[in-house]
C-alpha cells in the first residue's frame, strides 16, 4: 500500500418522499415540546421518544452549550451504550453497543444527509461535522438499515444544525488552554415573519500534548429557513470543514517511555488533511394525512493522509 493515500468522494443526490410516506426528516426546529422529548432520526419524522420502538439517545442544545465539547467524545459519551475514543487531535473511532472499529457499520448524518458515500471507511467520520455549534445530536443504538440503508448496520448518528433564532442574536466564544490550544466560536442569526438565517464559524488550533501532534480545524455552517405561502417550507444548509493535522496521538510506546516520557511520538509522519462540504435544500409540505419532502444535495469530500506507522 502506498504511504500516501488520497480518497475523493463527491456526487449529487436527491431524496424524494411521496405523500402518505412516513419518511420525513425535515423538522428540527425544536426537540422538546411541552416537556415531551421529540425524536426525528428514529422514524424520519417528529415523534415522541416514548412512542419510538427503538433505543435512541438524544443530546439537546442546552447540554451541548454547557459542555462546549472540544472533541465528540466529550458530549457523545454521555449517552449509555455509546463510546467515542480519541486517536489524536480531531480523530476518533466509534463503538455503539460493540467494540470500536474503522469499518463502515455506522451511518453519520447532518440533518438527515449522509456525510460520506455508502460503504466509505468511517474512521474519523465526525471530522466533517461541526458538533459544538449544533442544535442537537440523535443516536440510534442498533440497526437502522430499514430506514437508512446498508451503512446503518450498528447505529445512526444524526447531528442537527442550529435553527435560526427568533430575533437578532450574535455570540462570540473564545477559549484557550495548555499546549497552545485555542478555539473561536462565532454564531449570528436573525428571523422575520417568513424567513430566517443562522451562520456559525469554528476555528480551533492546538500544538498537541505529544510531540508532533498539532492540528488546525476550520468549520463553517450557513442555514436559511423560508416559509412559503402555500404552507411549505424550505431549509437550505451549507456546511464546510477543513482539518489539517499531524495525528500520531495513538502511537504505541515502550513501557519505560510510557511511564516516564509519554509525550514521545514514534510515528511523526502520520498526517491527515480533510476538506469537505455539503449543500442541500429541503422542501417540505405537510397535509392532514400526508407529507412530502424533497431534498436534493451536493456532497464533496477529499482526504489526504499518511497512515500511522507506514
Amino acid at each position: 500500500m502506498s504511504n500516501k493515500i488520497r480518497s475523493l468522494s463527491s456526487g449529487l443526490y436527491i431524496l424524494l418522499l411521496l405523500p402518505g410516506g412516513a419518511l420525513v426528516h425535515a423538522s428540527n426546529k425544536v426537540n422538546v415540546k411541552n416537556d415531551v422529548v421529540i425524536s426525528v432520526t428514529s422514524t424520519r419524522e417528529d415523534k415522541p421518544l416514548s412512542e419510538v420502538p427503538a433505543s435512541v439517545g438524544i443530546i439537546n442544545k442546552q447540554n451541548i452549550k454547557e459542555t462546549k465539547p472540544a472533541h465528540p467524545s466529550e458530549i457523545m459519551n454521555q449517552i449509555p451504550g455509546v463510546y467515542i475514543n480519541v486517536t489524536g487531535g480531531e480523530g476518533h473511532m466509534t463503538a455503539i453497543r460493540q467494540p470500536t472499529t474503522t469499518k463502515a457499520v455506522y451511518l453519520y448524518l447532518e440533518d438527515g444527509i449522509p456525510t460520506r458515500s455508502t460503504g466509505f471507511f468511517n474512521h474519523n467520520a465526525l471530522y466533517e461535522v461541526n458538533i459544538p455549534q449544533s442544535e442537537s445530536i440523535e443516536i440510534i443504538k442498533g440497526p437502522g438499515t430499514s430506514l437508512y440503508g446498508s451503512d446503518a448496520i450498528g447505529g445512526v448518528v444524526n447531528v442537527l444544525t442550529a435553527a435560526p433564532p427568533l430575533e437578532m442574536q450574535t455570540s462570540v466564544n473564545i477559549e484557550a488552554g495548555d499546549h497552545a490550544w485555542y478555539r473561536l466560536l462565532v454564531d449570528t442569526g436573525d428571523s422575520d415573519d417568513d424567513s430566517g438565517y443562522v451562520a456559525s464559524l469554528n476555528l480551533t488550533s492546538s500544538d498537541g500534548w505529544r510531540n508532533d501532534t498539532e492540528y488546525d480545524r476550520t468549520s463553517a455552517n450557513l442555514r436559511f429557513d423560508n416559509f412559503l405561502d402555500n404552507g411549505a417550507s424550505l431549509k437550505t444548509i451549507f456546511s464546510a470543514t477543513d482539518v489539517d493535522q499531524t495525528t500520531a496521538g495513538s502511537s504505541r510506546l515502550l513501557r519505560d517511555d510510557y511511564l516516564n516520557n509519554p509525550q514521545l511520538n514514534y510515528t511523526p509522519i502520520s498526517y491527515r488533511q480533510v476538506q469537505a462540504f455539503r449543500l442541500s435544500t429541503e422542501y417540505e409540505k405537510g397535509g392532514k394525512d400526508s407529507s412530502l419532502t424533497v431534498t436534493p444535495y451536493l456532497r464533496h469530500i477529499q482526504w489526504l493522509y499518511y497512515p500511522t506507522g507506514h
